[in-house]
């Protein structure tokens, strides 16, 4: 039956992902027998049959799960989660596959056009609408695991009308600080644009470069604009603006919003030394924990990695300011490690199975803890986690946040696009730097991809 689904699919995105399958993949060993009950099996045959896994053992199955976790606390936290996993239900293996993450999508597809999609795979559905509108990602919206999910996650999950992806967290944009070089240079918490070039000034004059730029990592570029673009696309009614781009239907050099915003990016890059150009986001991370500067405009996911090279250290995070009205500037808060499960699994239950045990309060603690990102299940308390997770829920509850489902990014190779001119944007030297040439060379970059 799958098999004559998939031979329907439409004929021009296949001949898209063979023609990205310019090299062969090998295949993850899988044990074929199953336990899984089939799709017309009652949930009362489907329990019993979970029961009888755990209890009497059976046939083992084995789900082969990709992700592109970079951080070593994400990956100790799932490792943490699929042991417990493995207690509890005995005879589902799950196999684990690291790929790059500037290049997974691309892997995706040489996965998919040979026949050997992973069951579970890593990725934000919205920047991956092609394998959505392609039928090759299962919609989970009445699935258990997605039951407690944060409604906005879950908005950010949504395409077509159908959710594609399971958030394990509740993610954050900002910038982050070391508390203890903020008070030795005499600076508080910017709250205002102006405020925080001239924080960022103020370690200058003193001989710090006041920002870890991991400039040799295409999406740490990417975050460093986004930590307060979002903010400010939905505080200036540009929600659309990328889709707009990408559709053709509004070009970036006629927007002055985004002018104005390449312009404060490209001050961020005023304040590099030429060794920024090699720095990558371990490096970053490595040298933010070391005090070696005093903000990192990036994602949270970083503060695992952070907080595990300086145990003793004290840092904290502000929502990056792009406005001179305080009230302007909101947190960031959005998906970031999101599982995907593929239409084309023959293992569905099991797949579920330990999507809901992700989705529980054991697991959401482990996540909590071992990868100091807050959990995306709105029934587990975050009393006992770090203050830095505090720190976001206080966000949260005081409504003082932006919802990164408001304003979709580009997707797929539109994505990779933008962000490599990004990339090559800051590496320029000061008096190089052209924000209006930089706008008109996106345009044209995104309207080639789209001819």
């Amino acid at each position: 039956m799958r098999k004559t689904y998939f031979k329907r699919i439409s004929a021009l995105l296949l001949a898209g992902l063979m023609a990205a399958s310019a090299t062969g993949c090998s295949k993850g060993s899988k044990d074929e027998t199953t336990v899984a009950a089939t799709e017309q099996t009652t949930k009362a045959e489907v329990k019993q049959t979970e029961d009888q896994s755990k209890t009497a053992g059976g046939d083992a199955v084995t789900l082969r799960l990709v992700h592109y976790m970079g951080e070593q606390s994400k990956r100790d936290a799932l490792d943490a989660m699929l042991e417990a996993f493995k207690a509890e239900y005995p005879s589902i293996n799950v196999e684990v596959e690291v790929v790059a993450s500037s290049s997974y999508i691309a892997t995706y597809k040489n996965y998919i056009a040979a026949g050997e999609a992973p069951d579970i795979m890593f990725g934000k559905p919205q920047t991956m609408k092609e394998f959505v509108d392609g039928g090759y990602f299962m919609d989970i919206s009445n699935e258990d695991c997605m039951k407690n999910v944060l409604p906005m996650l879950k908005d950010e999950c949504t395409v077509n009308g159908g959710v594609y992806g399971f958030p394990l967290d509740a993610q954050v944009k900002a910038c982050f600080y070391n508390k203890k070089m903020f008070k030795e240079a005499g600076v508080e918490v910017p709250k205002t644009r102006e405020e925080f070039f001239k924080v960022a000034d103020t370690f200058k004059e003193k001989g710090i470069n006041p920002f870890i730029h991991p400039y040799n990592f295409i999406h740490g570029v990417f975050h460093e604009l986004d930590s307060f673009f979002t903010s400010m696309a939905v505080g200036t009614d540009n929600k659309t603006v990328w889709r707009d781009s990408q559709e053709g239907t509004k070009e970036l050099s006629d927007n002055a919003v985004v002018k104005d915003a390449m312009e404060m990016f490209s001050k961020f890059a005023s304040y590099k030394d030429p060794g920024d150009t090699a720095v990558d986001q371990t490096q970053g991370i490595q040298n933010f924990a070391a005090g070696q500067r005093p903000m990192y405009m990036n994602g949270g996911w970083l503060m695992g990695d952070v907080m595990a090279a300086s145990p003793d250290g004290e840092f904290g995070m502000f929502p990056t300011p792009w406005s001179d009205k305080p009230e302007d500037n909101k947190l960031w808060v959005g998906i970031d490690d999101v599982f995907v499960v593929s239409s084309q699994t023959e293992h569905k239950d099991e797949v579920m199975a330990l999507l809901s045990f992700f989705a529980n309060e054991q697991s959401s603690k482990i996540w909590m803890e071992t990868a100091k990102l807050m959990t995306s299940n709105v029934n587990v308390s975050t009393d006992d986690s770090d203050e830095f997770i505090k720190e976001i829920k206080s966000y949260i509850d005081n409504d003082m946040i932006v919802s990164k489902s408001q304003v979709p990014d580009y997707t797929s190779e539109y994505s990779t696009a933008f962000r490599t001119k990004l990339q090559e944007f800051v590496t320029l030297d000061d008096s190089q730097r052209d924000v209006a040439k930089l706008l008109q060379d996106i345009d044209y970059e995104i309207a080639s991809i789209r001819q």
